[in-house]
């Protein structure tokens, strides 16, 4: 059975972007309170970007990286790390890293930079990684979760702003079902 163990976010939201925040997560259950604006939404949000490379439907435009303008900078990184157990109990980090930059107008660019799975070879004992460049990333991290991106996206991540898919017209809530059940 897999496990997430460790999220660290650096640069996200309100997320300090020179200084990393770690959460653990705790067996069987980790609750996650706060006060409104402490940082739950995003807590959740960066387990589905670390698990499915999905930005919040409310990031476009730059929304998801600390803004620049924030911090007196023209550029501004942000970093998701999630440490977790896969369904084998292979012990596993995956790197997601963005870029807010400043253009002129005030306007925001956000672009996705290269992400890396780490492992150790059960056999050599020798670090391995997997970069986005030669890997398909987003379809990796479920396999190793043992879960279907499907699940990870409507149902155990699902965004409070498409929380309501349950009740949508009967094509799109069939769509989602399909995508759920691996239907055809």
């Amino acid at each position: 059975m897999s496990s997430i163990e460790k999220l660290l976010i650096r640069g996200i939201r309100s997320f300090d972007p020179d200084a990393a925040s770690v959460i653990e997560f705790y067996s069987p259950v980790t609750l996650i309170v706060g006060h409104n604006g402490a940082g739950k939404t995003s807590i959740i949000e960066c387990l589905k970007y670390a698990t499915t490379g999905d930005l919040p439907p409310n990031a476009k435009g730059g929304a998801f990286v600390h803004d620049p303008k924030l911090c007196g900078e023209s550029e501004v990184k942000g970093q998701v790390k999630l440490k977790f157990r896969n369904v084998r109990g292979q012990s596993l980090v995956v790197t997601r890293s963005l870029q807010s930059t400043l253009k002129r107008g005030g306007k925001l660019e956000q672009k996705t930079l290269e992400s890396l799975l780490v492992t150790t070879d059960p056999i050599t004992n020798e670090q391995v990684s997997i970069s986005s460049r030669v890997a398909e990333m987003d379809a990796e991290i479920p396999v190793q979760l043992g879960v279907s991106k499907a699940v990870l996206e409507d149902v155990i991540f699902c965004h409070q702003e498409e929380s309501q898919w349950p009740l949508s017209e009967p094509s799109a809530l069939k769509k989602r079902f399909d995508d759920l059940f691996a239907a055809t």
